[in-house]
């Protein structure tokens, strides 16, 4: 069986890709026609590998991807995630970076990811469960236009794994943090200070 033989045979088996659109040149075409199929709308996604600069959080680069459509996302047991939230949010784009640049140094360091509701236009910065505050100690919850952490139910903690269906909402999860220019700058002489101490 050559090599073109054994694609096909492979495609049929899993089941991608109906037969009726299997011929010679025409394979790669249907997987590729239903892979842009199960893409996100542009209006509501320009990007599916998001990256920002955060502007507070020691100049690190953040870097998203999208997860999944119709979900929000979710820990490891299907539990969602501590939310802050804010609202009038063109797209996905935007959502990355408010969720670096409008909240707190804290927050924006310890994100795991984000929802995005393209129909209410909302945008939810993911945290785990107990990140959130406002009492006498400290209040970073009021850079946003709602949060959950005040009501009792059990919020996520870890990485996102898993989703929970929901209509409109896009899941992106937090995959990379990286010190760039002035904070890998910043990052050095704050070792050198240390380091000074230990001579």
């Amino acid at each position: 069986m050559n090599t073109f033989t054994k694609a096909i045979f492979l495609t049929l088996a899993t089941g991608s890709v109906s037969a009726q659109n299997i011929s010679t040149g025409g394979a790669l075409r249907a997987q590729v026609a239903e892979a842009s199929s199960n893409s996100p709308p542009q209006k509501c996604v320009p990007d599916t590998r998001p990256q920002t600069q955060s502007k507070t959080a020691d100049k690190t680069r953040f870097r998203f991807n999208y997860e999944k459509s119709d979900v929000v996302c979710a820990d490891k047991d299907g539990i969602t995630y501590e939310v802050g939230e804010f609202d009038k949010v063109n797209d996905s784009d935007q959502c990355a970076e408010m969720c670096t640049n409008d909240t707190t140094t804290f927050l924006a360091n310890v994100i795991r990811g984000f929802n995005y509701d393209c129909d209410a236009r909302t945008c939810q910065c993911l945290y785990d469960e107990g990140t959130i505050v406002s009492n006498s100690n400290g209040n970073n919850a009021k850079k946003f236009d709602y949060t959950n952490y005040p009501d009792r139910t059990r919020k996520g903690i870890g990485s996102i794994k898993n989703f929970r269906r929901s209509r409109g909402s896009y899941c992106f999860k937090l995959v990379g943090a990286e010190l760039t220019g002035e904070g890998l700058e910043l990052f050095q002489k704050t070792h050198l200070y240390l380091q000074s101490f230990d001579a």
